[in-house]
């Protein structure tokens, strides 16, 4: 089978078919292009109308929080940096100190059963490490001055990130060909894996989770302002408006 683009058709192909099959091709390029141009406009239109929000929302700072006196502030913009008293630190790293954090290990075993055709695998799943802290209290802070949050920490945003270590699993004294995997290795934690109840193990793969708000993160937020005992806090806003973005 020989063509040359848009003058020779393949052998045993009439010409009005090869011509439609390549008005398929083109069609199909045609709305690869097209889809992905939509999902880059969607993500830049989200981007845009997310900073025309904020922008349309009272800005105030720190230290012009911390001396409003009065009634609540419904809705206002503050932008500082996030820090705590007694910040966490990640397990796998002490020197990692964060707002937010978790750190979880999932292993997955493949095991060949009797029941089910040989070429066909069982999986099975199991959690071998789960980690989540957060700090309490937390402020946003512009270095001089402290500005308590008293609202839920849990919407307080995490990215991934990457690890000091890869978990490897770690396998039986065994020649190679008897060896079975029976426990996964992460930094210097051993982590065994659940053979009691997925019996022989013939593979296993590992799928790790790790996120972190730092210490020190650049943060906006946009939330309600209200007097306590303890002087201004930022609140809870009525109807679901609470924002928290993370800055520069």
């Amino acid at each position: 089978m020989r063509y040359q683009w848009f003058q020779d058709v393949p052998r045993n192909v009439t010409r009005r078919e090869y011509q439609r099959l390549q008005f398929y091709n083109f069609a199909s390029l045609g709305l690869g292009v097209l889809a992905a141009s939509l999902a880059i406009s969607s993500i830049t239109g989200l981007t845009l109308q997310i900073s025309r929000e904020l922008d349309d929302i009272d800005h105030l700072t720190i230290a012009e929080a911390l001396t409003h006196e009065g009634d609540r502030l419904d809705l206002i913009k503050v932008e500082g940096f996030l820090i705590a008293d007694n910040p966490p630190t990640m397990p796998d790293d002490e020197t990692r100190q964060v707002i937010r954090g978790e750190l979880t290990i999932v292993a997955q075993a493949e095991t060949e059963t009797e029941e089910t055709d040989e070429n066909s695998d069982v999986q099975q799943l199991a959690v071998l490490y789960d980690w989540a802290a957060v700090a309490e209290p937390v402020f946003l802070s512009d270095s001089d001055r402290h500005l308590p949050l008293a609202f839920d920490l849990a919407v307080l945003p995490m990215e991934s990130e990457e690890g000091p270590f890869d978990p490897e699993t770690v396998y039986t004294d065994e020649p190679a060909r008897l060896s079975r995997p029976v426990a996964i290795q992460y930094g210097t934690e051993m982590l065994p894996l659940p053979l009691e109840d997925w019996g022989p193990v013939d593979r296993v793969s590992t799928d790790m989770t790790r996120q972190v708000l730092p210490y020190g993160q650049s943060v906006v937020i946009v939330a309600a302002l209200e007097a306590s005992t303890d002087g201004p806090q930022l609140v809870d806003p009525l109807g679901d408006r609470l924002q928290v973005h993370w800055g520069d």
